[in-house]
């Protein structure tokens, strides 16, 4: 079968999207042996700033001459993109022979599709004996199918509100099930400056040495400071970054909790070199723009600050805006408006999405920005495009399917 067959079948052969639980995946995971996929296993977990750490793990691994697998998800344009060996996505035969492998191993038991994306990804490190294995964890923690793995590190990011109906409506609960992938004994790093409760309870429960933003390790404005070897190691003059700090700091005190010594010239390059497909993305053509995946209240302060410095004290743009309905999409248009003059809001092709006359009657509430609605995001950027002057920047944001629907128009013009 093709990757285009093999997804379609996963997709429809479990009964519910997301059934979370360990029981099914797990059994299937030993029977592949891939609970260890690498002899360095790092977890990360989190509301915000999970797809940051992991690529810049990733990046400072590499810069030791390591091997390195990085599994994310969701996906922007190819299912491909959830499994990288040393920045390359799998292909898809790789993908398709390790489809056929869980099949031929789960026997009678039912996989989600994100179920036999985890196993596929952990597979096909294990098929490349990468040194690494950086692994995000999709939703929670705790009974999320990554959690199935044997870290050797792990990495609690931001916590905040989101996906609410599935991990709790407070911060408290949230924490709790991203604390699930705590181990006994296994270093833990937490980059929220003020975790839930729940997380030092369970760090306590456990006994899992914890390395936390501020004590440990954080950073300024041009430098990074962190933990290694016993001693309090600081790296200076580092080049602008294109991911939030606390992401680069984050990853060089898991990197150093792995054993793994951190060089002035690898830090150097981790930092230059970090990047991740629709965060805070910059583009030229066809015209100056942002893609940014900020889709929760969180993510949209970071997003608005960070946006805030690209247009000046006196810049706004135009935006281009589809989500999902159960996010908070109210409390995120409303951080970003004073910054935009015009919303071009988008229909999603997805039961999940908020209408994009909803969006609009939200903008049409708040002073100062206008509000046109699309059918198509890339009928949307392209009005944005058009009425846009040389000197306008264009920000595109909002669910997974807003930032990919604009790349692929961009792909197809082309």
């Amino acid at each position: 079968m093709e990757l285009a067959d093999w997804l379609q079948r996963i997709e429809q052969q479990h009964p519910v999207k997301w059934d979370l639980g360990l029981a099914r995946v797990g059994e299937v995971g030993r029977r592949l042996n891939v609970l260890q996929p690498a002899p360095l296993v790092f977890l990360v977990a989190g509301t915000n700033g999970k797809g940051s750490t992991c690529e810049y793990i990733t990046r400072l691994c590499e810069s030791l001459g390591k091997t390195v697998g990085k599994s994310t998800s969701p996906h922007l344009q190819r299912f491909n993109e959830r499994i990288q060996v040393q920045g390359v996505a799998a292909d898809d035969a790789q993908i398709c022979a390790a489809f056929a492998a869980i099949d031929e191993a789960r026997g009678d038991i039912s996989l989600t599709y994100f179920e036999y994306g985890t196993l596929a990804s952990l597979l096909i490190f294990k098929w490349c004996k990468v040194d690494v294995a950086v692994l995000e964890i999709g939703l929670g923690g705790r009974l999320d199918a990554m959690n199935i793995v044997v870290p050797t590190v792990t990495v609690i990011t931001r916590i905040a509100l989101d996906h609410q109906a599935w991990l709790g409506d407070t911060r408290e609960l949230i924490g709790a099930e991203k604390a699930g992938i705590m181990r006994a004994g296994v270093p833990c790093v937490v980059v929220d400056p003020a975790p839930p409760r729940a997380i030092t309870v369970q760090a306590d429960v456990l006994g899992s040495p914890v390395s936390a933003i501020g004590r440990e390790f954080g950073w300024s404005a041009d430098s990074v400071w962190l933990q290694q070897a016993g001693a309090r190691v600081v790296f200076t003059d580092l080049p602008p970054l294109l991911l939030p700090a606390d992401s680069l700091a984050a990853a060089s005190q898991a990197v150093a909790c792995a054993g793994l010594m951190i060089t002035p010239a690898a830090m150097a390059w981790a930092a230059a070199q970090g990047r991740v497909a629709g965060r805070f993305q910059l583009l030229n053509a066809p015209h100056r723009s942002v893609l940014d995946v900020a889709h929760n209240p969180d993510a949209a302060v970071y997003l608005r600050d960070k946006l805030q410095l690209l247009l000046g004290d006196h810049g706004r743009c135009r935006a281009v805006v589809g989500m999902y309905a159960d996010k908070d999409y109210a409390a995120v248009l409303a951080l970003l408006a004073p910054l935009v003059s015009h919303f071009y809001c988008t229909d999603l092709a997805e039961s999940r999405a908020a209408p994009a006359a909803l969006l609009a009657a939200v903008v049409n509430n708040l002073n100062g920005s206008g509000a046109s609605t699309y059918a198509k995001v890339g009928v949307a950027y392209e009005a944005a495009v058009q009425q846009s002057s040389a000197a306008d920047l264009i920000l595109v944001f909002g669910s997974f399917p807003v930032v990919a629907g604009v790349l692929d128009y961009i792909d197809a013009g082309e």
